[in-house]
């Protein structure tokens, strides 16, 4: 019985061994899923520490209860308290977190003009620098007024010769659209009152053909005299022209270069 206090006292400090015996963590570092070398790993209880490698990988003795601390120039310094789970993990992962720096506040000013004086340093009397002051040529020459330039109430700035140019092109360019716009129409109206079979049985125009045969009599005014209702003068004109129109698809292209 007089060893017993000893057995006890023994076991305690077996188990007390136990539970602070130091095991060899292997730990990987990630950011945005990619590994992150160059991370200092220091168990802070014992001072030790170790770098992680190209792939995030590190390798360090601790125990339960030690405190781990990973830090890095561009990362955010983090801490960890080392417990049983971490110990049974084959390798613990860890995904740091970027810094982020506040600048400062910069207030951006007017830029300056490269004659411009600070009054703050120029406070006694100096020369006004301008073309005038440094005699460069035609400092004193005026810009000749152009009368063909007219500025107009509402701010704007038209020059005479093109708004004169650009009117006449456009109405030009509209008066011939509406006349090749009308003739179409008037066309599309003579195929339809006639019908398809009047072109093709009465005049043997091929359906391919009815088109191309219109526009080859229209030399032949044959629009006057729809819009004039003289049909009887029309369908002779059309009689007879069909009896000269070439079906050949050549002589129609020819026709129409021509």
């Amino acid at each position: 019985m007089r060893n017993q206090p000893l057995l006890y006292l023994l076991f305690f400090c077996a188990f007390t061994y136990g539970q602070k015996k130091n095991q060899l963590i292997t730990g990987q570092l990630f950011f945005d899923k990619e590994p992150v070398s160059d991370v200092h790993i220091v168990n802070k209880n014992t001072n030790n520490g170790t770098i992680s490698n190209d792939y995030g990988l590190y390798e360090i003795y601790a125990s339960i209860g030690d405190v781990l601390e990973f830090s890095h120039l561009n990362f955010m310094t983090e801490e960890i308290i080392v417990t049983e789970e971490i110990l049974a993990q084959a390798i613990y992962k860890i995904t740091l977190k970027l810094k982020t720096y506040e600048l400062e506040e910069i207030i951006i000013e007017k830029q300056k003009g490269i004659f411009y004086v600070d009054p703050e340093i120029m406070t006694g009397p100096f020369v006004n620098v301008n073309a005038e002051t440094l005699n460069l040529p035609y400092a004193n020459s005026k810009k000749k007024k152009d009368d063909g330039i007219v500025k107009l109430s509402s701010g704007a700035v038209v020059s005479l010769d093109n708004l004169i140019g650009a009117l006449n092109g456009d109405n030009r360019r509209k008066k011939i659209l509406k006349k090749i716009s009308t003739e179409d129409s008037v066309l599309s109206k003579i195929r339809k009152y006639y019908t398809d079979d009047f072109f093709i049985t009465d005049l043997n125009i091929k359906p391919e053909n009815i088109n191309p045969f219109l526009n080859y009599c229209f030399k032949k005014n044959i629009i006057t005299h729809y819009n004039e209702k003289d049909l009887l003068k029309l369908t002779s004109i059309l009689m007879t022209e069909s009896k000269s129109f070439p079906q050949d698809k050549t002589e129609i292209a020819l026709i129409k270069k021509n």
